[in-house]
């Protein structure tokens, strides 16, 4: 199964696409339903956000390629300039359509 990721603001509808900083199987995701297909979504902090991403950069290092880096350098520029410090992380299958 293929899983796109997104981290948003509970006060708004923005969406900023990410690298997989967490699997959707993660405890701290909780499955839905959404245009048929089995979508997660968690509430996080920006601290334990930033907390992923930099696991995620020392897991894959050098190897990460330009796409996975500046999708990982527009979450953490979205962390940083948001006025809050609830995000939600979402995981949307590929093929549900819905972001």
């Amino acid at each position: 199964m293929a899983y796109d990721y997104f981290i948003s603001t509970n006060k708004n509808n923005d969406k900023v696409k990410i690298p997989e900083w967490i699997s959707e199987r993660d405890n701290r995701m909780e499955s839905y339903i959404s245009a048929g297909e089995v979508d997660y979504r968690g509430t996080f902090t920006s601290n334990e956000l930033i907390q992923l991403a930099n696991h995620y950069a020392d897991i894959w290092g050098s190897a990460m390629n330009s796409f996975h880096a500046d999708l990982q350098n527009k979450g953490l520029a979205y962390i940083k300039k948001a006025d809050t410090d609830t995000f939600t992380l979402s995981a949307i299958y590929w093929s549900s359509g819905e972001y």
